[in-house]
């Protein structure tokens, strides 16, 4: 059976990480400690057709490769028909895409399934329940579609969405999805980053991460 994470205590440490995440409301990135890292691209859909974002931008003859900036739906500005898809999702990646995440960290971590893991969300200013203290939990890898659903379904068990920010509490890898960009970054070993790269269910693309996009010090 699975369950939604449940939340800890305002004394939890969060295996170090307490205060780096109460002071990023968009999701705490870290500056090292980690292999590798990619960007999943949060999904488009024409009707029933998922969409890579190459493939929408071709349309008016762009690439993602010469956005400047982090992966964000403000490349699509201007982008012909695009205000008529469907998607990304600013705030989190779609079940599907979260499924097969899940999916390879289970296969490249030692305790699969079982991997204990934190999950954090700051206040974000401007949202409803933006309000408040770091919305902060723990639970078992394997139930975090379980505890997507409880997100997103009645009675939610989160103040706004699936966490900003989640890891393993043995630090082997971290989610980041930053509020704003439209798009997830995952940190963590090298094999565990070329097997995201390479899934053709997932749009894994390598590309500068946030503070190093937008020039902010690290």
């Amino acid at each position: 059976m699975t369950v939604p994470w449940p939340p800890v205590p305002d004394d939890d440490p969060l295996d170090g990480l307490r205060a780096a995440l109460a002071g990023a409301p968009c999701g705490y990135e870290p500056a090292s400690g980690y292999e590798d890292r990619c960007w999943l691209l949060h999904t488009i859909h024409d009707g029933p057709v998922r969409l890579r974002w190459d493939d929408v931008l071709a349309r008016s003859g762009r690439r993602l490769a010469d956005w400047p900036g982090p992966p964000s739906h403000l490349v699509f500005e201007g982008v012909e028909g695009a205000a008529e898809l469907e998607g990304p999702d600013p705030a989190e990646m779609d079940r599907a895409c979260l499924a097969r995440l899940v999916g390879h960290l289970v296969r490249h971590g030692r305790q699969g399934p079982d991997t204990p893991c934190g999950a954090a969300q700051a206040p974000v200013e401007g949202l409803p329940g933006g309000a408040g203290t770091l919305v902060a939990r723990r639970g078992r890898l394997g139930d975090a579609l379980a505890h997507h659903d409880a997100c997103n379904g009645p009675g939610a068990v989160s103040d706004h969405r699936f966490p900003a920010t989640w890891w393993a509490a043995d630090g082997d890898w971290l989610v980041l999805t930053d509020w704003d960009l439209s798009a997830t970054l995952v940190f963590g070993p090298a094999a565990l980053v070329a097997a995201l790269l390479a899934d053709p269910e997932l749009d894994a693309v390598r590309r500068p991460g946030i503070a190093e996009a937008l020039g902010r010090p690290r």
